[in-house]
């Protein structure tokens, strides 16, 4: 995982960079030359959906994604325990149903499908969400790993 860290924290942070040049490059191109640039909105706006379903999952597999576990810090530890284990099933399947499943049905839909600006077919920008779901199903399936490696330590 620490090589899917790795590539993913580097993509994330080139397409943020890549941002703030195409950004800076749409001022310029509206106030200073009068002539805004036809192709920097499209960019942005298909690099910020790219960005939010890269990121999502590498904040989950870093355990920085937002969390309300103030109900779960009341059980006691074996609870809590299952509880994460509970978790982590439920964003399996949703991620398998609705990101992967439902995120390919999506792409394929889109199939013939031009993007206005850049003239891209619109699978480019759809493939994030399948591509999302199977980075969080594999997030966590590594999350469930070390659950149940760490409650076997502890019964041993």
């Amino acid at each position: 995982m620490k090589v899917l860290n790795k590539i993913l924290s580097s993509v994330l942070a080139f397409m943020v960079a890549a941002m703030v040049v195409v950004c800076c490059w749409q001022v310029i191109t509206r106030f200073v030359l009068g002539n805004p640039s036809k192709y920097t909105e499209e960019i942005l706006r298909f690099a910020l959906i790219w960005l939010t379903m890269l990121g999502a999952p590498y904040a989950y597999g870093a355990k920085q994604h937002l969390a309300i576990d103030l109900l779960v810090k009341g059980f006691e530890p074996a609870g809590q325990h299952r509880t994460q284990i509970f978790v982590e099933f439920v964003v399996l399947a949703l991620s398998a149903a609705v990101f992967v499943a439902g995120g390919i049905a999506v792409t394929m839909n889109a199939h013939g499908q031009i993007s206005a600006a850049m003239k891209l077919p619109m699978e480019c920008y759809y493939a994030c969400i399948p591509i999302g779901g199977a980075l969080m199903i594999l997030y966590s399936l590594n999350n469930l790993y070390h659950l149940f490696r760490d409650k076997n330590k502890e019964v041993a």
